[in-house]
């Protein structure tokens, strides 16, 4: 693959890691956290954690956000912000 397929993007945005809650209905957690203000996307995922979230960036009212999260799943999340992305065209 030669660099002019690929080009990178500085942008802020973040994700979260979500580890729903035991009896958490996956299809309804999920439709949850779409509704939630700045989510940008939601991925089923499988393994150590249920769901990754993009988010906007989240400039102020993160804690609020984890808070959404957690209702929504009843459960826990953990963050990574990303900096700046690779995009194929």
């Amino acid at each position: 693959m030669n660099g002019r397929n690929i080009r990178k993007v500085s942008h802020g945005c973040h994700y979260f890691f979500v580890r729903p809650g035991r009896k958490a209905n996956v299809h309804k957690a999920a439709a949850r956290l779409i509704g939630i203000r700045k989510v940008k996307e939601v991925a089923i995922t499988e393994g150590d954690y249920g769901f990754v979230v993009k988010t906007n960036d989240l400039q102020d009212g993160e804690s609020r956000f984890v808070k959404e999260i957690a209702k929504a799943v009843g459960g826990s999340s953990r963050k990574a912000v990303c900096h700046c992305s690779y995009i194929k065209n």
